[in-house]
């Protein structure tokens, strides 16, 4: 309007004006309208406009206005509309990503979720302290291989994670960066490897004897080398296993041993080795020949030839292994003979026929031979022989006794039965045979010594006292159970069950006792369970009976049965505190005060009172007794 002009509307109520912004609208009521020269502020209104997915926007915008009412004299407002289009400020928008996980060496899929169709993307990748583009102008998806040297930064792990870049442009404008993690797993294929194994037989006589991959039973034992031996893209070796197959013997380090092999055949070693990432290498298979050995066998019978008594024939029983391999015998059977006097440890060996060395030959059976010494009728012999292989040896031994007669006799007076008398003092008997006394046998063992003492067993192994009877050991003696002290052990056995009673000279006199089973005639073998000690206690508690004894004081008495003390007491109170005696203190000792009561000999219930022990004491002490009331009766105190 023009200055100056005053003009003051009608009636407005009802007329509006509605304001309508990106499809939203809103509407201004006209109040009173009053012009003078100037604007009418109605009002004003907000819209909430969002952008397009990709920032864009642009709002229509409409006015359309009711105001035909308002009229001032002729004239008259009428109604008015426009519409125009604003352009909203554009917003940067960038795209997401998402990835899966991945394995390293493969081709890993990166998918964007873009806001505009025109957007368009580079790729990058950070690993550690690599970095770099994947891919340019991608639109929603890219595959990338991702690098085998990736896994050189995860040594000691299967898997890492890295991150994936998206930068977004919209043209030539980039919009903004979304990153997302992604996980590279290790592939199955990177492994350590190991070229194979070298295997050395640790026992060196069997490792002269035999050669390749050949081996000897409960001999050898095979120690396990890995050559070669090394990780994936910079792991490292951590471990080793070496096993032979279903035997249940393993080594777990380079240079192990599989241990001793008590079987015989073909057999499989397994190896393979472990990395720092916890993978294990394809196992490598080498094949054994476990050759079977034994302990060499020795058995003979040795006697006089009939032609000639002085010259002694052995009827030889021997046996080794023989360990054939390329249809060549490797062991030698070696036999030697030794001979004393019966009685003496003063061997000499006896070179002659019987004894010899056999490189193709492993066993003899019943093959006779003659000794080379000459051995006078009239005396025994001890002829020990000796079987040894090429890793060990066994002892057998035999007496050969005088030249078989009916009876002798010599000029000491010494009588021969079934032998030439030679031994004990002039006037002995000496029997070839068994000694019947009305039919039945005389027992020949030797329970003690010719005096009637115990036999001597110095410097022996306990294990070895099989037989029945006493022996005196001393402290050389093995398995003992004292092994600082002398003593006695005595054994009984019944076929082939054995139990053993041990008591100590010195040292506590000590004794044990123990048991075995399975005993074996053949070689002395059983199986033995540990010592017990059985001493018995002479002051244990139980045995403890002193019977009633004076406690010091008239009609008090104690008797103490193993855990419990009884004290029995009859005496008249004189109305103060009384002592009625004490327990010695090599009997009991209150381990605590005791405060018991005692009753009046009536039948009124009053008049009772207390006895007091205290503690570290035995004295019994009657608190406030009543003058001239008489106590009796029994206390009883579990100890």
């Amino acid at each position: 309007m023009d200055a100056g002009w005053n003009i003051e509307f009608g009636n407005t109520y009802g007329n509006t004006v509605t304001v309508t912004c990106d499809g939203q609208s809103q509407t201004l009521a006209v109040g009173p309208l009053y012009l003078n020269g100037s604007k009418k502020y109605l009002g004003s209104v907000q819209f909430r406009v969002g952008h397009n997915a990709d920032g864009t926007k642009s709002a229509g915008i409409g006015l359309n206005s009711n105001m035909s009412n308002i009229s001032y004299g002729t004239l008259n407002f009428g109604n008015a509309s426009g519409n125009w289009v604003h352009g909203l400020t554009t917003i940067p928008r960038s795209s997401s990503v998402s990835v899966s996980p991945g394995v390293i060496g493969s081709a890993l899929t990166i998918n964007i979720n873009r806001q505009s169709s025109s957007f368009k993307h580079i790729v990058r990748y950070a690993w550690g302290n690599k970095s770099g583009t994947i891919a340019t102008n991608v639109d929603t998806s890219t595959t990338w291989t991702i690098p085998l040297d990736f896994a050189n930064d995860i040594p000691n792990s299967t898997s890492g994670t890295g991150t994936i870049y998206v930068d977004t442009y919209s043209g030539s404008t980039k919009t903004g960066t979304q990153q997302v993690a992604f996980i590279a797993n290790v592939p199955a294929s990177m492994k350590p490897t190991f070229s194979g194994v070298t295997l050395t037989d640790t026992n060196g006589a069997a490792r002269s004897l035999l050669s390749g991959n050949n081996f000897l039973q409960i001999i050898s034992n095979i120690q396990v080398n890995f050559n070669g031996a090394s990780g994936s893209y910079s792991s490292t070796i951590t471990g080793y296993k070496a096993e032979i197959v279903n035997r249940n013997q393993v080594t777990n380090s380079n240079g192990g041993m599989l241990g001793i092999m008590n079987f015989s055949g073909s057999a499989t070693i397994r190896a393979s080795v472990v990395d720092s990432r916890g993978r294990w290498s394809d196992t490598r298979d080498v094949t054994i020949n476990v050759i079977e050995y034994f302990a060499p066998v020795l058995s003979f019978t040795a006697q006089r030839t009939r032609q000639t008594p002085n010259i002694i024939q052995i009827a030889r029983n021997a046996k080794i292994a023989s360990i054939t391999l390329s249809g060549s015998q490797k062991n030698i059977m070696t036999l030697s003979f030794k001979v004393a006097p019966l009685g003496s440890a003063s061997y000499t060996a006896d070179n002659g026929s019987a004894s010899g060395s056999w490189t193709t030959q492993h066993t003899l059976n019943n093959s006779p031979a003659n000794m080379a010494g000459s051995y006078p009728a009239n005396k025994s012999f001890t002829i020990i022989g000796t079987l040894s292989d090429k890793f060990t040896s066994v002892e057998f031994s035999a007496t050969v006794a005088t030249e078989s007669v009916v009876m002798s006799y010599d000029k000491d007076g010494r009588v021969g039965v079934g032998k030439i008398a030679e031994n004990g003092p002039a006037g002995s008997l000496d029997v070839a045979g068994n000694i019947y006394a009305g039919g039945k046998q005389i027992q020949q063992y030797q329970l003690t010594n010719v005096e009637g003492n115990t036999i001597y067993a110095y410097n022996t192994d306990v294990n070895t006292h099989v037989n029945n009877g006493i022996r005196w050991i001393n402290p050389n003696c093995a398995n003992s159970p004292f092994p600082s002290q002398y003593g006695w052990i005595e054994t009984c056995r019944a076929t082939t069950d054995i139990f053993q009673v041990a008591k100590s000279w010195y040292g506590g006199w000590k004794v044990y006792r123990r048991h075995a089973i399975g005993y074996k005639s053949s070689n002395g073998s059983a199986t033995w369970y540990p010592w017990v000690e059985i001493t018995p206690q002479t002051n244990h508690t139980n045995l403890i009976n002193t019977g009633w004894q004076s406690a010091g004081y008239p009609g008090t008495y104690y008797k103490r049965v193993g855990d419990v003390l009884t004290i029995k007491y009859d005496f008249t109170g004189n109305g103060s505190t009384m002592n009625i005696g004490s327990i010695p203190s090599d009997i009991w000792v209150a381990p605590q005060s005791y405060m018991l009561v005692i009753a009046k000999w009536s039948i009124s219930g009053s008049d009772n009172s207390h006895v007091q022990i205290n503690q570290g004491t035995g004295a019994l002490n009657v608190l406030s007794t009543g003058n001239g009331i008489v106590y009796r009766g029994q206390l009883t105190i579990m100890i």
